[in-house]
């Protein structure tokens, strides 16, 4: 699935943290301030519904279809870990999406559960090659955050 005749163009954020609220925060203020005409994909992972109340989730179902109807192409993953357990999950959502509506920035929410690290070489791996312009992880808990790789 590599891509070495196309340039990249697509600028990956992987956000990562134990508290599944504080990622929220973060995607929906990163999500707020984008550019009108960038092509965004988020692919989110449902974890967060487990720690809302049901009027809780209606609300958040609700700034989904409002992201949605903005132009976001959002999905919400199956629960595990994007490099264990949900990782063909993962590629395939992720494969088809570039091969089918290649975004400008798409934005990968990871499981409190999640290894960052093992996610990063993951998409630093040969099928990936020539999709990615830039990778970068935002630690949502309070560390400092990683400086952004150019695969």
């Amino acid at each position: 699935m590599s891509n070495p005749d196309r340039q990249p163009a697509t600028r990956v954020q992987l956000v990562a943290g134990i508290d599944p609220l504080a990622r929220m925060r973060w995607m929906d203020s990163a999500l707020a301030t984008r550019h009108p005409a960038d092509k965004v994909t988020v692919l989110a992972s449902s974890e967060l519904f487990a720690r809302l109340d049901v009027h809780q989730q209606a609300q958040r179902f609700e700034a989904d279809a409002a992201l949605k109807a903005s132009g976001v192409h959002l999905m919400r993953l199956a629960p595990g870990c994007a490099c264990c357990s949900s990782r063909l999950i993962m590629s395939t959502h992720l494969s088809r999406t570039l091969r089918l509506n290649p975004p400008d920035w798409l934005v990968l929410e990871l499981e409190s559960a999640s290894h960052p690290d093992k996610v990063l070489e993951f998409l630093q791996e040969p099928q990936w090659r020539g999709w990615f312009s830039s990778i970068e992880l935002v630690h949502t808990d309070p560390v400092s955050p990683s400086p952004p790789i150019n695969p």
